[in-house]
């Protein structure tokens, strides 16, 4: 796991353990630099096509009659023919803490970061992660969610049939593919708004250690 970022924040992580942890929503502020600022973080849209079928709203099974129960589009009993007609509804992912890094060392993801010239790499993630939701917890209650692969793909999305597809906070647009993210989530136990935040603990440095991008290495550390 890397974290790509200018060299006075990885020292302040090395030295001091000193580090800021975002949210979803906040990702979608444009004064974010290239390469963080997504207006469409955590947000989707599902949606399903039906060319031409007559959908049977009582015990129907193909997928344009499970599209119509799912999607709630049509109410009532019997059957309806249906030509050319669009269902869709869109996702917006509550807010959460987040915390991004990335699965490839390498110069070209450090290019993809405005700003980064310098990588770390979390050595420890186990012990980093845990202490990070500790220090979380000290602020306000968290459900730690776990490090997961971000999915590159249209934030318009065809129903697959069975469910609502990937987790709305874990896509990203195709053009930030190189970027190989992987993002911990920590959800809030209480309905209040929350802020990105700047912890703070030593430990948190000795679980890093500074890496000299040469050769691209892939990671398989990934805590889940």
């Amino acid at each position: 796991m890397y974290r790509y970022t200018n060299s006075c924040y990885n020292k302040l992580l090395l030295n001091m353990g000193c580090i800021r942890v975002g949210t979803l929503h906040d990702f979608r502020k444009s004064e974010h630099k290239k390469g963080i600022a997504d207006p469409q973080e955590g947000k989707k849209e599902v949606f399903h096509h039906i060319k031409d079928s007559v959908i049977n709203l009582n015990d129907g099974d193909s997928i344009d009659d499970r599209a119509a129960k799912e999607f709630r589009a049509i109410g009532g009993n019997g059957s309806v023919h249906c030509k050319d007609v669009i269902f869709s509804t869109v996702f917006d992912e509550p807010d959460c803490y987040i915390f991004c890094v990335s699965d490839l060392a390498s110069k070209s993801v450090m290019d993809q970061f405005e700003g980064a010239d310098s990588c770390v790499q979390i050595a420890d993630p186990t012990r980093f992660y845990k202490e990070l939701t500790d220090m979380l917890n000290s602020i306000t209650p968290v459900i730690f969610r776990g490090v997961h692969k971000v999915i590159y793909q249209n934030k318009k999305e065809q129903w697959n049939g069975d469910n609502w597809g990937e987790h709305p906070a874990l896509i990203k647009e195709p053009e930030f593919f190189e970027q190989y993210e992987l993002r911990a989530i920590w959800q809030p136990k209480l309905n209040t708004k929350i802020e990105p935040v700047i912890l703070g603990s030593y430990a948190l440095g000795s679980f890093c250690k500074s890496v000299e991008i040469n050769n691209e290495i892939k990671d398989s550390q990934l805590y889940a």
